[in-house]
This record gives structure tokens, C-alpha cells and sequence, in this order.
């Protein structure tokens, strides 16, 4: 199977998923109510919202510069913004290729395009972290809440599909995951090799197969390890907070945009952004589907907020981030295209 070929069908496979999770999310909506509540909607929160979006895109590139100094100390921010938001479309047809392209946009002859895909990894690997502090958080002050609905709707449901697998492996579920992060590694690797193949770059290190696996990982890893030898520590975790603050406010614009009163507080606003950040992680694109169920599901297990007025939620919050996300980056495409023209 040639690369062309792989490309598509994995295409093609995420996107089937992608229309499946949506058909589960909008089966039996009242359309028209549906139509109804979105044109009753408070459009000046939305439009709130979406900046919040955009200011979080300047954040993420911000935070991202101060990993690539230390081994470029002339990396622009608009160079870090424009990679990042044109990075943001390619996740739209493919998920994830986004962190794969935007690192073109930074690489020169002292940062490597491993060593800037290595930061990527890093600026995900923190934010993960940060997640997974917020649902402690969570857990700790209310965990009679919220605890049942992590266990029951996300974690039992993971656990209970790969127990079958397991149970056959003789292995615990625990070993599974470890070999879908190694799987993950490797499939990093192939994409990133495609992707220089495809953009006519030379291999960064001639020689066997394998002397090339580990130039990649021993580059990948010395861009991962850069917060290590990073200047203004304390900034890069000032532009974490202020960037987790966005999608916090992402999410209560959101809530005060809906035209019924819902009784939702902050703190469930904050709620509502960790279940939608857990549901990005599924690889579909532009992350379509499975946002729209996880969250409706939520809002409809713990606040007995009707399956119907979740969509609603979800599709006001997921559409208008789309939106913003595909303005940005055309934008940052078109100043990239006439910078580069001049």
C-alpha cells in the first residue's frame, strides 16, 4: 500500500467515525426546536466566546516560543501563530496532523524539525497534565458529583473494552496502554517521515533504518526536555493558566449565550471544559461527533438538563470555536503566503 493510498483510507476511516458520533448525538432532535432555541441565542456571548478562542491562540503561541528559544533564540511569535492556526485546518481533514505541519513553519538550521515536533509533544504533554489536575480538582471539592459520571460514563466504558482483549492476552489493561502509546510513537514517526518525503526535505540522518529511528527520537526527545534549559519558567506557566482561563470562559459565554436558564454555575462551566477537552482527545476530525455526545451527556447525567438542549450547547460551543479556529488560519495562511512573496 503506498503512502497516497494509506492517507486517504485513514481519511476516510475518521471521517465514518466522525459521522457516526454525530448520528448518535442528533438522532431523535427536535429540529425544529433545535432551530428555534439557536436563533433565540444570546449571539453577543457567542461572539465573546470566539474571542476567548482567538486570545487562546495567541497564548499557545506565546507559551510554544519559550520551548523553541533555547535552541533558536530568533524564533518570531507571529511565525509560532501562524504554524499553530494553520496547523489547526490540516486537523480539521486529519486528526492531530496539525501538530505534524505547524512544526514546518518553525524549523531552521539550528531547531530541527524533530526538536520543534519534540516541544509540540511537551506543550500537549503539559496541558494533559494540567487536565488532569483539573478533574482532581474536581473530584476533591466535588466528588460525590462528579466522580460517578468520570468512573461510570468514561472510564469504565475504556476499561471494559480493552478487559475483553486483555483477558485473551492473559495481560492487564494497563500493558495494552502502554503498547498503544509505543504504537502512537512509532505511527509519529511514519507521518513524520511522510511528511518530509512529501515536502522534499532530505533525511536529517543517512544510514540504516534503524540509525534513522534514532536520530528521530533522540532529536524528538531533546525538544521535549527543552523546558529544562527554557528562560522565564514562570512565564510559560502564567501563559499555561492564562490559556486554560480562555477555554474556562469559552465555555461560561457559552452557557450565558443559551436563551433558558440553566442554573449552571462557574464551577460547572469548568466542569463542562474538562469533559470537552477529554472528548477532543478522540482523533476524529476537527474533533466533530464526539464533543456533541460527551458533553449533551454530561449536562444530561448530572443536571438533568434534557439530551436535546446538550446538543445545543455543544454545537453553540464547538461550531463557534470551528469558526474562529478557520478565520485565524486563513488569515495567518494569507500573511504567510504574501510574506513569503515579498
Amino acid at each position: 500500500m503506498n503512502d497516497k493510498t494509506f492517507k486517504i483510507l485513514r481519511t476516510v476511516f475518521w471521517a465514518v467515525l466522525a459521522l457516526v458520533l454525530l448520528w448518535f448525538s442528533f438522532r431523535g432532535v427536535d429540529w425544529a426546536e433545535f432551530w428555534k432555541v439557536i436563533r433565540a441565542s444570546r449571539w453577543g456571548y457567542v461572539l465573546l466566546a470566539m474571542a476567548a478562542g482567538a486570545l487562546s491562540f495567541v497564548f499557545r503561541a506565546l507559551r510554544w516560543r519559550l520551548l523553541l528559544l533555547p535552541d533558536e533564540p530568533n524564533t518570531k511569535v507571529v511565525s509560532c501563530y501562524d504554524g499553530f492556526t494553520i496547523g489547526r485546518l490540516f486537523n480539521f481533514v486529519i486528526p492531530y496532523f496539525g501538530e505534524f505541519v505547524r512544526c514546518s513553519y518553525v524549523q531552521s538550521r539550528r531547531l530541527t524539525y524533530e526538536k520543534a515536533l519534540g516541544t509540540v509533544a511537551l506543550e500537549r504533554a503539559w496541558d494533559i497534565l494540567v487536565l488532569l489536575l483539573l478533574i482532581v480538582v474536581l473530584l476533591v471539592f466535588r466528588g460525590a458529583q462528579y466522580g460517578s459520571f468520570f468512573i461510570e460514563k468514561m472510564l469504565n466504558p475504556a476499561v471494559e473494552r480493552l478487559q475483553p482483549l486483555a483477558s485473551h492476552l492473559g495481560i492487564g489493561p494497563g500493558w495494552i496502554i502502554a503498547a498503544i502509546i509505543v504504537l502512537a510513537l512509532l505511527i509519529a514517526w511514519l507521518i513524520f517521515t511522510i511528511i518530509r518525503r512529501v515536502a522534499g526535505v532530505a533525511p536529517s540522518s543517512k544510514g540504516s533504518f534503524l540509525s534513522r529511528l534514532s536520530f528521530f527520537f533522540r532529536g524528538f526527545g531533546q525538544g521535549f526536555v527543552s523546558v529544562l534549559k527554557m528562560k522565564g519558567k514562570g512565564w510559560f506557566v502564567l501563559l499555561t493558566a492564562l490559556l486554560w482561563l480562555m477555554f474556562l470562559l469559552m465555555s461560561w459565554f457559552i452557557i450565558k449565550a443559551l436563551p433558558m436558564d440553566t442554573g449552571l454555575g462557574i464551577v460547572d462551566a469548568l466542569f463542562i471544559m474538562v469533559v470537552g477537552s477529554v472528548a477532543g482527545v478522540v482523533p476524529v476530525p476537527g474533533g466533530f461527533g464526539a464533543f456533541h455526545y460527551l458533553v449533551a451527556l454530561a449536562l444530561e447525567t448530572l443536571y438533568a438538563i434534557p439530551f436535546e438542549t446538550g446538543i445545543i450547547f455543544a454545537t453553540l460551543s464547538h461550531e463557534s470555536q470551528a469558526v474562529t479556529a478557520i478565520i485565524c488560519g486563513l488569515l495567518s495562511y494569507a500573511h504567510h503566503t504574501l510574506k513569503r512573496r515579498c
